[in-house]
């Protein structure tokens, strides 16, 4: 990955990938990091429908002040203590209201998921996950797809330094694969069975990956995924 600036513990000042990012100007689309601020439209967006709660592992229904609060948090102490901002608001204007939300989720290896090796170099290899929703009041007008593949490309794999990127989905939920596969993914593992938290059971879920080098295809086997350490 690429370093952080030096001297933590970092601020919006030092931290890289804070934004704003121009992600398109037509339609206009940019991401900054997500702020205390955005919660108020947090909130009356994931509380407009369950479309977002259906298809997502993590965000509940209602969707409570105290949610955004705990979440906007975690996502600052990531940047505060690594030096490196993971998680935007996608925004229409450079400082505009909250319109979705797009963040990085770096794999964490052990003894169950030992950490993949590149087959050729050997050296360690970077892998990431991206997550996003959009509020569906702003849906069929491609941001997702723009911002999947902006935050995949330019994001993940040029400013940290990202071998692979993946995005996972309930299989049922085209939509979200729709905007995997205009991210640039290509379909890796269809069918997995995951446990959900927020449901408490299991539902079926594909996976999606980019490549930096199509040499590390063969470099991960099925991991799995814990939704519960996210």
């Amino acid at each position: 990955m690429t370093a952080a600036p030096a001297g933590g513990p970092y601020t919006r000042e030092t931290a890289k990938c804070m934004g704003p990012y121009t992600v398109s100007t037509d339609p206009a689309l940019y991401l900054s990091s997500v702020e205390f601020s955005d919660i108020p439209e947090m909130v009356r967006i994931l509380n407009i429908n369950k479309v977002i709660y259906n298809g997502s592992a993590f965000f509940q229904y209602p969707y409570l002040e105290s949610y955004a609060q705990e979440r906007i948090q975690k996502a600052h102490d990531v940047f505060s203590t690594t030096g490196i901002n993971t998680h935007w608001a996608m925004r229409t204007t450079p400082g505009g209201p909250l319109i979705g939300w797009a963040h990085l989720h770096f794999d964490h290896f052990d003894d169950k998921h030992p950490q993949p090796f590149h087959p050729v170099t050997g050296a360690p290899l970077v892998v990431a996950d991206i997550g996003y929703w959009l509020s569906p009041e702003h849906t069929g007008k491609g941001y997702a797809a723009r911002m999947g593949k902006f935050l995949t490309e330019e994001i993940a794999m040029k400013d940290i330094g990202c071998d692979i990127v993946r995005a996972v989905s309930y299989v049922e939920n085209w939509a979200s694969r729709k905007v995997a596969e205009r991210s640039g993914m290509e379909l890796e593992l269809e069918g997995e069975s995951i446990f959900i938290p927020k449901l408490g059971r299991m539902k079926e879920v594909c996976t999606y990956a980019v490549h930096k080098d199509p040499a590390t295809k063969t470099a991960i086997s099925k991991r799995g995924y814990d939704y519960a350490s996210y």
